[in-house]
């Protein structure tokens, strides 16, 4: 079990921790910026100094640890601090969102963090509706999302550059129920 956390923990260092958490539920809880950069000026602990209970959660780095860089070594220790809080059904489905994230090609994980890192910057109501928004969905209904996610993302690599900021300019300057549904009708449909 714990080898198993280890990895993914392994994959939120890869990730850069950002995406994995989206959705999560840690939202409006301090975990902003402000709040990386005021840890990550404090060192991070020594392998010797860690509980028992972070050694075994992460031991794959307990050759490693002291010579990661702090900014790693705080990330592994506030993920392990949340799987620690999680209960089995939120586990499962921070399991899902890392090995969805572990099986992107590099290409894919920068895209993912950059979509993070837009909806971080939403104001907290609207993260908040699309959180419940996403919540609410069947698994059915996730997919087809991802789905008319893939075939825009195609689209969009269609289009002269020019054209391509013309459309994200549009779409940033749209209400959100407009550009939900304008998102739903498919490229080309509105």
């Amino acid at each position: 079990m714990h080898s198993a956390v280890a990895g993914l923990l392994l994959c939120c260092l890869l990730a850069g921790a950002s995406p994995v958490w989206a959705g999560h539920g840690h939202h409006g809880s301090g975990h902003g910026h402000h709040g990386y950069l005021k840890i990550a000026e404090a060192p991070a602990p020594a392998w010797s100094e860690l509980s028992r209970e972070k050694r075994a959660l992460l031991a794959p780095y307990a050759q490693t640890w002291d010579s990661l860089p702090d900014g790693q070594r705080h990330r592994l220790l506030r993920a392990a601090e949340r799987w620690r809080h999680m209960d089995p059904e939120e586990q499962a489905r921070f399991r899902e969102r890392l090995e969805r994230f572990r099986d992107m090609d590099p290409e894919e994980r920068a895209r993912a963090r950059e979509r993070w890192e837009r909806f971080r910057a939403l104001p907290p109501e609207e993260r908040e509706r699309l959180r419940q928004r996403w919540e609410a969905m069947s698994p059915e209904e996730r997919q087809a999302a991802r789905e008319r996610h893939r075939r825009w993302r195609e689209h969009l690599q269609t289009l002269p550059e020019d054209e391509r900021e013309a459309l994200r300019e549009r779409l940033r300057q749209m209400d959100p129920e407009e550009r939900r549904r304008l998102m739903e009708t498919g490229p080309g449909g509105g």
